[in-house]
């Protein structure tokens, strides 16, 4: 029995409105930053989103600090702050961010309402060579998926080595969902559980206002306390069979940094320097001052950065620096493993100092 031409209709226009619908919850969802109401605490893009609300908490600040865990963690805004009250810092640092990440979120953060006159860059040594195992370019998108937009595509342009690449990394931006399958994969298999952290995490973020404290390390292990570094190991079980579990843990989280370092092929690639220089002249357009200093590090033995790699990425950063009008590279900064709360981040003692040279030297 056929149908009646009236019911066929509807049942069409049902059908178009359940689909304009689905799409346009998609495009809210993974388009307009809709999904930033779903991020729990094990989201990649927390970090993004917790660097922004800072930026929009503290958008009177006049220094950017950019980086990796390295920045996030070494550097202490709020005691930074104490001492210069009319000049104030924001700390945009955020974990395993690389080069593309730099330039992306003091992007975002001027959107936020900062407007930086000085911008403080920490690079860790490996940030010139490129990791066979590890896309930090695809890793950069991934976490900065709640901001992306069509700006992006332009952008990536500067940090595609060829025509193949690009077309792969805007494939991201331009299909965005892609991006989110990780997050929508833990969301369905576990709802109650993650929307319960989403409510926990956006009432943390609404706690920060204007003048609200920073996130700050506290960590006061110093890595002098794991011994030698390669019999991490053998150190580590022996402190479990004597019953010393913090301990235990500690050189733990030592290990877990140090080992995926060690011995790595590391070797200063030419490519990876242009997209480091391109994004120097980015920042240095923005504000005319920008200072690079190097994130200090714990490597006694040259087992996670050779002698040989040292020397090629600090001749690589003085010819760009040189090369590139209001950027000043600073010294490293003297730090033993007193300082160190692993082989790669200062612990709450090393950070304070830290702190202290970088504002000595910036302000």
């Amino acid at each position: 029995m056929l149908p009646k031409p009236g019911h066929f209709g509807i049942a069409h226009l049902a059908g178009y409105t359940v689909l304009i619908l689905l799409l346009a919850a998609g495009a809210a969802l993974f388009y307009f930053g809709g999904f930033t109401y779903f991020l729990s605490n094990q989201s990649s893009s927390l970090s993004v989103v917790l660097a922004l609300t800072q930026a929009r908490a503290h958008h009177d600040a006049t220094v950017v600090v950019l980086g990796n865990s390295t920045a996030a963690e070494d550097f202490h805004p709020n005691r930074f702050n104490a001492q210069s009250p009319r000049r104030t810092a924001v700390n945009l640092g955020v974990p395993s961010a690389h080069l593309y990440f730099f330039d992306r979120i003091l992007s975002a953060g001027i959107d936020q309402g900062l407007h930086p006159r000085t911008i403080v860059l920490m690079y860790t040594p490996e940030f010139l060579s490129l990791w066979p195992d590890f896309d930090f370019l695809l890793n950069d998108l991934t976490m900065l998926k709640t901001v992306l937009n069509s700006g992006d595509l332009v952008r990536l342009g500067s940090h595609s080595r060829n025509a193949r690449a690009y077309v792969n990394y805007a494939s991201y931006v331009a299909a965005r969902p892609i991006l989110f399958r990780g997050e929508m994969r833990d969301l369905l298999l576990h709802p109650r559980e993650r929307l319960d952290q989403a409510r926990t995490v956006r009432t943390w973020l609404a706690s920060f206002g204007p003048g609200s404290p920073m996130p700050e390390t506290a960590n006061t292990f110093s890595v002098c306390d794991a011994g030698p570094l390669p019999e991490l190991e053998q150190t580590i079980a022996r402190l479990e069979r004597e019953g010393r579990a913090s301990q235990a843990a500690e050189d733990q989280r030592v290990l877990a940094g140090y080992a995926p370092r060690i011995h790595k092929p590391l070797r200063v690639d030419a490519f990876e320097t242009l997209r480091f220089r391109r994004v120097l002249e980015r920042l240095a357009a923005e504000t005319g001052s920008v200072y690079l200093v190097p994130a200090p590090f714990y490597d006694p033995n040259y087992d996670q950065y050779s002698a040989e790699y040292r020397r090629g990425v600090d001749r690589a950063v003085r010819d760009v620096v040189a090369a590139v009008p209001g950027v000043k590279l600073l010294p490293p900064f003297p730090a033993d493993c007193r300082l160190f709360q692993d082989t790669v981040h200062l612990n709450h003692q090393g950070a304070d100092q830290f702190t202290d040279y970088l504002h000595a030297r910036v302000l």
